[in-house]
C-alpha cells in the first residue's frame, strides 16, 4: 500500500498541483489547509494537469491523519507555524518535504525531524491559485520537480524521497530524484533571486528579464552573486546561475512571478528568504552581494505602495 501523504498548504498553488499529481498516481493523499473543521472529500483541480477527488482537511480533522510523508507547500514564512501544528497533531512522519522558495526551510525541517527525514521537492513549474477555494492553474510549459536531501547535512535520505519523485512523475509532473539536492536548490535560488524581484520592479511578466536590457542586466548581476555566495558556502550550483535564470525567464515569459502576484494581492513576499538570505549569507562568508541587498531593500520599500495595483497577469 502506498504511504499516506499529507500536503500541508494543499489548497495553494504549488500544493494543489502536487496533491493532484500524487492522487492521479494512485497515492493516498490528503490536502491540509487553514480552514477550520474536519475533512471532507472534494474535487481538486490543477488546470493543465488534471483533477482528483481527495480529502481536504482543516487542522482539527488532520489530527486523525497519521501520514508517513508530509509535504509542506506553504510559503516560507508560514512553515514554522505549519511544523508546530503538525507536532501538535501528533504527526511523526518518516519523511518531511520542503517545497518552499529560498533558503532556511529545508534547514528548519532538518532541525525538527532530523537530516535523514528531511528532503526538498524543488518545483520549477509556475502555478497560480484558482479563485474561490482549492485548486490551481499551471502556467508555462515546465513541469519539473527535483527531489532530494542535503548530503552535507549528514544521514542517509529516506527511501520515501525516491518514491515521492516516482509518484509525482507518474502523476504528470517531470519529477526526478537527484540525491544531493543542494546544487539544485542553489540553481533554483539563482532563478528566483534574479527573476522575481526584477519582475516586481518592472511590474511586468517574466519576459521582461530577457527583453528589456536594463532588467536583463540587473537579473544577470543578481544571479552572478548567487553563484559566488554558493561557492563560498561550498556548493557548486547544478548549472550556471545566469544561464539558468535567463533560460527559465524565457521559458516562462508569459507568467507573472509569485512575488509580483503576492505584492499585487497585498500579501507578504518571500524576499527575505531569497535575496535577503543571499546577501546575509554572503556577508557571513565575506562575499558581498550588493545587488541582492539593494533589490531586497527596494522590494520591501515598494511592497506597501504597490499593494492592490493591478497585476499584469490580470490584463
Amino acid at each position: 500500500m502506498e504511504p499516506l501523504v499529507a500536503v500541508v498548504g494543499g489548497c495553494g498553488a504549488v500544493g494543489s498541483v502536487a496533491a493532484v499529481a500524487l492522487a492521479r498516481a494512485g497515492a493516498r493523499v490528503a490536502a491540509v489547509s487553514r480552514r477550520p473543521g474536519g475533512c471532507r472529500e472534494e474535487a481538486l483541480e490543477a488546470r493543465g494537469l488534471g483533477a482528483a477527488r481527495l480529502p481536504v482537511c482543516g487542522w482539527q480533522g488532520a489530527r486523525r491523519l497519521r501520514p508517513r510523508v508530509v509535504v509542506y507547500a506553504t510559503k516560507a514564512y508560514d512553515l514554522d507555524g505549519a511544523v508546530e501544528a503538525s507536532l501538535r497533531a501528533g504527526w511523526s512522519p518518516e519523511l518531511a518535504v520542503s517545497m518552499q522558495n529560498g533558503l532556511g526551510s529545508l534547514e528548519l525541517l532538518e532541525q525538527a525531524y532530523g537530516p535523514g527525514r528531511a528532503a526538498a521537492a524543488l518545483a520549477y513549474y509556475g502555478a497560480t491559485r484558482l479563485p474561490g477555494g482549492c485548486g490551481a492553474r499551471l502556467a508555462g510549459s515546465s513541469r519539473r520537480v527535483a527531489v532530494g536531501c542535503r548530503a552535507r547535512a549528514g544521514g542517509a535520505c529516506s527511501p520515501l524521497a525516491r518514491r515521492l519523485a516516482e509518484l509525482l512523475s507518474s502523476g504528470g509532473l517531470e519529477a526526478e530524484y537527484v540525491g544531493d539536492v543542494e546544487p539544485y536548490r542553489w540553481e533554483k535560488l539563482a532563478v528566483n533571486a534574479a527573476v522575481n524581484p526584477v519582475t516586481v520592479l518592472a511590474w511586468d511578466r517574466n519576459r521582461v528579464v530577457v527583453e528589456n536590457p536594463w532588467a536583463r542586466g540587473l537579473a544577470e548581476a543578481l544571479a552572478r552573486e548567487v553563484g559566488r555566495v554558493a561557492r563560498a558556502a561550498g556548493v557548486e550550483p547544478a548549472s550556471d546561475p545566469v544561464e539558468a535564470a535567463l533560460r527559465v525567464a524565457e521559458a516562462t515569459g508569459d507568467n507573472c512571478s509569485s512575488m509580483l502576484e503576492d505584492v499585487a494581492a497585498g500579501r507578504r513576499t518571500e524576499i527575505d528568504y531569497i535575496n535577503g538570505a543571499v546577501w546575509r549569507l554572503g556577508e557571513s562568508h565575506g562575499v558581498p552581494a550588493p545587488a541582492n541587498r539593494a533589490v531586497h531593500h527596494a522590494v520591501r520599500l515598494l511592497e506597501p505602495w504597490l499593494a492592490g495595483r493591478r497585476s499584469p497577469c490580470t490584463t
